[in-house]
């Protein structure tokens, strides 16, 4: 992952059942402490972007509140076709997946 503005991130989500699904991630601007902003869009294992599939915009914020932090993802596509095609696909179970995951993390560190 090479995170900063300009930088990018070719990862791959992996079912339970080993199957992986290719995705490459755009990092536009990256404003430390306060949000970043990418694009993301689904590849081969090689980060030959799908047109076939959606691509979105994210913005991720950060806020403190002191001893806690929110963290806000707001994710936008081009059309509600394209939402539906990667709810569908399992993005909500994978996102619930990955917060779940980082909340394990997170209290390993308290």
């Amino acid at each position: 992952m090479d995170f900063r503005d300009g930088g990018h991130w070719h990862y791959a989500m992996v079912e339970p059942n080993g199957t992986k699904h290719w995705g490459w991630t755009d990092f536009i601007h990256i404003q430390p402490i306060d949000f970043y902003t990418s694009t993301d869009a689904f590849c081969d294992e090689n980060g030959k972007a799908n047109s076939d599939l959606p691509s979105a915009e994210w913005k991720v914020t950060f806020t403190d509140f002191g001893e806690s932090t929110v963290v806000e993802t707001v994710v936008n596509y081009k059309s509600l076709a394209d939402l539906e095609t990667v709810i569908n696909m399992g993005m909500k179970e994978g996102m619930v997946s990955t917060l779940e995951r980082l909340d394990d993390l997170l209290e390993k560190l308290v």
